[in-house]
């Protein structure tokens, strides 16, 4: 694999089973025979109605970026942030210009979509070159979640046609940010047989805990030491062959993994949580149960602290949702209702390839931040935060944002909370709270792009004074916009 400089011609990639709600990511799929025909009817089910029987959502999902950095030792962000630069406008396949994750280093920021990866320059936006797959004919369909501390990453690749019944992301590239983007090795990683017959997935989670890269499959994950070497596996426990139990997510923590269950039961679908070590070892003899309501979800936000969100249905605008904390071992400590005096949290989502999310929730390991209020109410009611207490569950206090505003979070430490406020098609301000009281100083003034763009559907990605906006979905426009304090 090779770094392709951006005047080369690019490789061609290709042009996705039950889902818990609206969004699962398409398709884990049993080719088997016997088993086969059990499993495909459940997934061709799902896929035409987008809505599998029973309670609970399949899909996968992760939090907005949620980092647990000591409190900065000076001003967050300069007073004054305006467009530095717009990366091209995405292009390709519909289907597959979604983003798949980003990575960011002092000299490159890279993008990872289904058409490809691009590696950008951070201060001029111009585009350095692409990570090119390891065999022709292949495309992205994974990326770590971040970088280990020696800037490897890890993306993998699926041969052939994305939407085919026999697709498989299960060739895993570790690169080196820091030699050139080189690949140390590929190797393939699949998932034991059940009933004999292999089972097949078109995108996979992936990410490092420790030094050990952990690759979730549909019924294992793999350790994978940077040698190429396995460091360990763990199998989910497996049911009878009439039946199954898959791996529908997984979050990832510095010594701590966390694994969404999903086991079927006929029509019906239960969900139980592992908690494994850094070592692989499952912490608790069974599973944690967890039950969702009905036609509701049930997904993981992040394995440090670790939390699962639990959500209504999405007709439901009344009952709160309730954030899940973990013990150590991977038991239940709390289930916390998100609900404040103005209503229930609104807990936006953003939607990645192959249907996997991300939330606007910001974690740190004493708090939650949440969004509450209906930034499109016709009242002009303001849009708030709400900061909920991870150890006893108490709401400690709701703020405003301002008027028909979208609040996204744009980082954290132990003492404050940064959030952006804004309109997307005008200035936005970024504010800083207090994680204790609440009091909300405006740190910052984000300038209005030169195009609109959709803030509401843009991860953010905030470091050393650099806001960077990724636009997520797959409307044609440009695909990043980077801030930053004005050169003059």
């Amino acid at each position: 694999m090779t770094t392709r400089s951006h005047d080369n011609p690019r490789l061609a990639p290709g042009a996705g089973q039950a889902r818990r709600s609206a969004r699962r990511r398409g398709g884990r799929r049993a080719l088997a025979a016997g088993l086969g025909a059990v499993v495909l009817a459940a997934a061709l089910t799902a896929c035409a109605s987008n809505t599998a029987p029973g309670s609970g959502s399949k899909k996968k999902s992760t939090a907005a970026p949620s980092t647990k950095a000591k409190a900065p030792k000076g001003p967050f962000a300069p007073s004054i942030l305006e467009q530095a630069w717009k990366s091209a406008p995405v292009t390709g396949d519909l289907l597959r210009t979604k983003l798949l994750g980003s990575w960011r280093t002092d000299t490159a920021l890279y993008v990872g979509r289904g058409t490809g990866i691009t590696v950008l320059d951070p201060v001029t936006g111009k585009q350095l070159g692409t990570i090119e797959p390891p065999e022709p004919g292949m495309s992205p369909c994974g990326m770590s979640d971040g970088l280990s501390k020696d800037g490897l990453g890890a993306l993998a690749w699926l041969k052939g046609d994305p939407d085919s019944a026999k697709a498989t992301c299960d060739h895993i590239t570790l690169i080196d940010t820091r030699n050139h983007n080189t690949a140390r090795w590929t190797t393939t990683v699949s998932a034991e047989l059940l009933g004999g017959k292999p089972l097949t997935d078109d995108t996979t989670r992936l990410g490092f805990t420790g030094d050990v890269l952990a690759v979730m499959t549909g019924n294992t994950v793999v350790g994978l030491r940077s040698d190429k070497t396995t460091a360990w596996t763990w199998k989910n426990p497996g049911v009878r062959p009439d039946t199954y139990v898959l791996n529908w997510d997984m979050a990832i923590g510095p010594d701590r993994i966390a694994v969404l269950l999903g086991t079927e039961h006929g029509a019906t679908w239960s969900y139980d949580i592992a908690t494994l070590d850094a070592n692989g070892k499952q912490l608790s003899a069974t599973p944690e149960p967890m039950p969702t309501p009905k036609d509701g979800s049930i997904d993981l936000v992040s394995a440090a602290p670790m939390t699962a969100l639990v959500r209504p249905e999405s007709f439901d605008h009344t009952t709160p949702p309730e954030l899940v904390t973990f013990t150590r071992e991977g038991a239940v400590a709390r289930r916390i209702k998100l609900a404040t005096q103005d209503g229930p949290a609104t807990i936006s989502q953003f939607n990645l390839l192959g249907r996997a999310e991300r939330y606007n929730i910001q974690l740190t390991d004493t708090t939650a931040y949440v969004a509450a209020g209906d930034s499109l109410s016709m009242d002009g009611a303001p849009t708030q935060v709400a900061a909920f207490d991870l150890a006893t569950g108490a709401h400690r206090w709701t703020r405003p944002v301002g008027e028909a505003a979208q609040p996204r979070f744009a980082g954290a430490d132990d003492d404050t909370v940064y959030v952006l406020g804004g309109k997307s098609i005008s200035d936005m301000e970024l504010y800083a709270y207090s994680a204790k009281t609440g009091d909300r100083t405006k740190i910052s003034t984000v300038k209005a792009p030169d195009s609109l763009f959709m803030l509401s559907s843009a991860i953010i990605d905030y470091a050393s004074g650099s806001l960077a906006t990724i636009t997520t979905g797959s409307s044609p426009g440009p695909g990043v916009f980077m801030f930053r304090a004005p050169s003059s």
